[in-house]
C-alpha cells in the first residue's frame, strides 16, 4: 500500500513561496474535520496566552484561521506569511470579520519580519508553520527582536521524535515531508534553539497531531490508538505534536536581534 504524500524538491524560498501560493485558493484542513481540529488547537493556545493583550503577531499565518479566532482578545492582530496568495485570501476573509479594523495582514517571511518594529509585540504565534521555515535560528532571532521584554512565543509544531517519522514511515520508506526543506524538531532541539535566541521555555508538552492526509488510512488508525496510549502513559514517541510557550528575557539586549 502506497502512502499519499510525495516530497516536493525545493531549491530556496522562491520555490517554497510558489508551493504555498498554489495552495491558497483551495486551502483546507488535510488531517481531519477542520472545525473540530481548529477548536482543539485553540483549546491548547488560549490557556497559554498571557495577560498582556496589546498586539498579537501570527507568523506563517496562511489564511488567518487562528488569528481570526483570537483577534478579539487583542487591541491589534497582525498576520504575516511569505505567500502573497495566502495573504490575499486572508485579506478577503478579513473584510467580513467583526474585528476587521484591528486586523492587518502583510507579506513578510518569518526570517525577516521587516514590517514589524523591534519590541512592539506581546504575543507571537506560530501554528503548523515552523516546520516549513528553513532557517529556524533566524526566525527565532526575529521573534526575539520584535517581542517586548516579557513577551511570549507560542508554537504548535510536529514532534520530530514521533514514531511515525522515526520508525514507521522510515521503515516503509514513505515520505513524511511536503517539501524537501521541511524539518521536524525534537523537544531537545527546540529548547536549544529557543535558548540560543534568548527565549526561555516556560511550557513545553505534547499534543495530538496525526497527519492523516499524509499516510495510508490503516496507519492513521494505528497511530490514533498509539496516541491514546502515549497520552495516558506520557510516552513522547507516540505523540505527533509539540506545543510550547517561551518568554523573551526581561532586559535582554536587542542589539543581537536587529533586522538581518
Amino acid at each position: 500500500m502506497m502512502n499519499k504524500l510525495r516530497t516536493r524538491q525545493v531549491e530556496g524560498s522562491a520555490d517554497i513561496r510558489a508551493f504555498f501560493d498554489r495552495l491558497a485558493a483551495t486551502y483546507r484542513e488535510a488531517h481531519g474535520r477542520a472545525d473540530r481540529l481548529l477548536t482543539y488547537r485553540l483549546s491548547i493556545i488560549r490557556p497559554l496566552l498571557g495577560k498582556r493583550r496589546g498586539t498579537l503577531l501570527e507568523i506563517g499565518c496562511g489564511t488567518g484561521m487562528h488569528l481570526f479566532e483570537l483577534a478579539g482578545l487583542y487591541e491589534q492582530a497582525i498576520g504575516t506569511d511569505l505567500s502573497p496568495n495566502m495573504i490575499s485570501e486572508a485579506d478577503r476573509l478579513r473584510e467580513k470579520h467583526a474585528n476587521r479594523e484591528t486586523i492587518r495582514f502583510t507579506v513578510d517571511p518569518a526570517e525577516q519580519l521587516s514590517t514589524i518594529e523591534s519590541g512592539q509585540i506581546d504575543t507571537v504565534l506560530c501554528v503548523g508553520a515552523f516546520e516549513h521555515m528553513p532557517d529556524k535560528p533566524r526566525v527565532l532571532r526575529q521573534i526575539a527582536r520584535v517581542l517586548k521584554p516579557g513577551g511570549e512565543f507560542i508554537c504548535l509544531t510536529p514532534n520530530g521524535a514521533y514514531c511515525w517519522y522515526t520508525a514507521i514511515a522510515r521503515g516503509f520508506r514513505w515520505d513524511t515531508r511536503h517539501l524537501s526543506s521541511d524539518r521536524f524538531m525534537t523537544r531537545q532541539e527546540l529548547c536549544g534553539l529557543l535558548n540560543d535566541a534568548g527565549l526561555v521555555p516556560e511550557t513545553i508538552d505534547y499534543w495530538t497531531f496525526i497527519p492523516k492526509g499524509d499516510m495510508p488510512s490503516p496507519i492513521y488508525w494505528l497511530l490514533s490508538g498509539l496516541n491514546i496510549i502515549g497520552e495516558r502513559l506520557k510516552i513522547p514517541a507516540l505523540r505527533g505534536g509539540i506545543y510550547l510557550k517561551a518568554v523573551f528575557k526581561e532586559g535582554q539586549s536587542k542589539d543581537a536581534y536587529k533586522a538581518e
